[in-house]
């Protein structure tokens, strides 16, 4: 795996300081991706034959040339990502997915798209008041989330949510979801199908209220800081590039269901993800060996492709002078800010009035 080129970060919001790792790949399963380098100009794409430099972003195929030597993996459900119109082929971060793990996933661009009102097991990953843990999934239980998320009341949750899996409460009175409990819970997936949205977030609002898709159960990940470059104004760091947040998604799914392998040290820069002491075990498996062993890396290669982009860009850029890695992490912090200021301004006012009469 190639080192970045960026140097160390320091971003402290409220309580929390994060630390910009020189690699915040450091102890991912992803294979080296130095080869793409050494790829020189273009290639015409196997089924459309338009001129692609790794992939076919409208065919979902990588060129002849990388068919032998990408890393594809395989995942344990299937994944449907719902790509806005107006989203860029070239630059959506699902695409990446969809080359490297093509029996599994599949990219639709809306409105065509499949009515999950018809389908079971299906989850939206999204998050909403309604929104459940990957944890609760496997447990039936239904947490309450506090307070809004601690937001001002009339913001936005898709496009302001701050929590920390530690802010996600059982609620006293829970009740339970359809009963899927069996001997083998814990040896199988409760979840048959994913379902992302990749657009940004005042797009995805239109898309959520189609009928065909509020009517999924929807799903919230932990919070992780981002490495995404492309940068999304009022946005917070922890809002995850689609394969980010397909790649969270999965290893909280396995992490749950067969626990964390004790020597995988993948997770140590992604922030403040949060697993009980109970799930991380000792195992002899190795990287990447068994589904059902626990997590070890075996989904971090629907990385490759963005730890590649990283690598290139912060070849030309340092990494704190990136409009998207200066995000603050916590929105919150803003506008408690704005409201002080405001506040500040009102009682300056009277003083001001006084001074003139």
């Amino acid at each position: 795996m190639a080192e970045t080129s960026a140097a160390s970060d320091v971003r402290s919001e409220g309580e929390f300081e994060f630390i910009q790792p020189e690699n915040p790949f450091a102890g991912m399963c992803i294979d080296d991706t130095t080869f793409l380098q050494d790829v020189e100009g273009r290639s015409s794409c196997t089924r459309c034959g338009k001129s692609r430099k790794f992939f076919c972003y409208h065919c979902y195929v990588p060129v002849a040339e990388l068919e032998q030597k990408l890393p594809f993996v395989k995942l344990p459900i299937k994944i449907d990502v719902i790509k806005h119109k107006n989203e860029i082929d070239g630059k959506s971060t699902a695409i990446h997915a969809a080359i490297l793990a093509p029996e599994e996933v599949k990219v639709y661009t809306y409105p065509n798209i499949p009515d999950y009102r018809l389908e079971d097991d299906v989850v939206l990953i999204f998050p909403t008041p309604t929104a459940v843990t990957v944890a609760s999934l496997f447990s039936g239980s239904c947490p309450k989330v506090k307070d809004n998320y601690g937001l001002p009341k009339g913001h936005h949750i898709g496009t302001l949510l701050k929590c920390r899996l530690n802010e996600i409460v059982a609620d006293p009175n829970e009740t339970k979801v359809e009963d899927r409990s069996t001997g083998q819970m814990t040896h199988r997936y409760p979840v048959r199908k994913a379902v992302f949205i990749d657009s940004t977030w005042s797009q995805c609002r239109g898309i959520y209220k189609d009928e065909r898709v509020a009517c999924l159960q929807t799903v919230v990940i932990q919070n992780r800081i981002s490495q995404f470059w492309r940068h999304q104004k009022n946005s917070p760091r922890w809002f995850l590039a689609t394969v980010e947040a397909m790649h969270q998604f999965l290893i909280e799914l396995h992490i749950t269901a067969f626990g964390l392998d004790s020597r995988y040290r993948g997770l140590e820069h992604l922030g403040y993800l949060n697993f009980p002491s109970e799930k991380v075990v000792d195992s002899e498996r190795g990287c990447k060996e068994k589904e059902t062993g626990p997590y070890n890396g075996q989904y971090d290669n629907i990385l490759f492709f963005f730890l590649h982009m990283y690598n290139l860009i912060h070849e030309y850029y340092e990494h704190h002078t990136l409009r998207a890695y200066r995000r603050p992490l916590f929105l919150e912090d803003k506008y408690r800010k704005q409201l002080l200021e405001e506040k500040q301004k009102e009682e300056e006012q009277p003083k001001n009035s006084n001074v003139l009469s």
